[in-house]
């Protein structure tokens, strides 16, 4: 696996991190289902409070073990290093954070702006010195809204990769990381106890939350700048919310109480 995109050309760095912006949207986007899940099944009392001291409790608490974890390992996979087969927020930065890029994509924004065609006149005349009027005003407005354009490109990429670099050094993005990578790979270390960092800081529910806040403010920053257009992030999540209230909300448990040895009560109610 390429560790540096050093030795791509600047072509090939551009077109790749255009490529995995637009993927990376989707990829952030899909969390959005995982985390409306999640907010019922781990941080609601709904299904919780269904589950009596029983052996199905036990299942139950892996459950919600199960999706709080593959919330962690999907989330986090977008925050991992660079590497040649990431589509990861890293790895589109590290693409990016060239000057020669970066001037490149702030030019590209200019000229588009700047090459507009004219509006069409709904009341056309053929005064010449309304027309000399008309064209020096397109002019001077296309050149202060090509510069304005510009601008809002070049402080979003300088925000992308400001913000990437802070939360890639990030506590909490290490925690996640840590835990990620202890369900991944077996790790036999407890979280914030055993890593390079000691003491570290441990993982805290709701970490994953105020990341993937992150998550979505810089794909759409990059986004905007590489390939100039918006998602409609708010109308992907109303629509996740819909998809998972319909089925975590209607999700009824019928289980009898165990008084059993060895049963257990659900997660919440302990």
């Amino acid at each position: 696996m390429v560790r540096t995109p050093a030795k791509l050309s600047i072509d090939d760095r551009l077109a790749r991190a255009k490529a995995r912006t637009d993927r990376l949207v989707g990829h952030t986007a899909s969390l959005f289902l995982m985390q409306a899940a999640n907010a019922t099944v781990i941080y609601s009392p709904a299904l919780a409070e269904q589950i009596p001291t029983s052996f199905a409790a036990h299942a139950f608490n892996q459950f919600q073990r199960s999706m709080h974890l593959f919330e962690l390992v999907r989330l986090t996979a977008l925050w991992d290093r660079y590497g040649d087969d990431r589509e990861s927020i890293p790895t589109i930065v590290d693409l990016i954070d060239h000057k020669v890029i970066l001037a490149k994509v702030v030019d590209a924004e200019r000229s588009h702006y700047l090459n507009h065609p004219e509006p069409r006149d709904l009341t056309p005349s053929e005064d010449p010195a309304y027309v000399a009027m008309k064209a020096a005003w397109w002019e001077e407005y296309q050149i202060k809204w090509a510069e304005e354009a510009g601008n809002r490109a070049q402080d979003r990429l300088k925000f992308a990769i400001e913000r990437t670099r802070e939360i890639a050094a990030s506590d909490r993005l290490k925690a996640l990381i840590e835990v990620r990578n202890q369900i991944a790979h077996n790790l036999d270390f407890q979280p914030g106890t055993n890593t390079p960092t000691e003491p570290g800081r441990t993982l805290k529910y709701g970490d994953e939350k105020s990341l993937l806040e992150d998550t979505v403010l810089i794909a759409d920053a990059l986004h905007l700048a590489l390939n100039g257009t918006s998602f409609m992030w708010d109308d992907s999540r109303e629509q996740a919310q819909r998809w998972a209230d319909e089925l975590w909300k209607n999700c009824k448990f019928e289980i009898p109480k165990s008084g059993r040895r060895g049963s257990s009560p659900p997660a919440g109610q302990r």
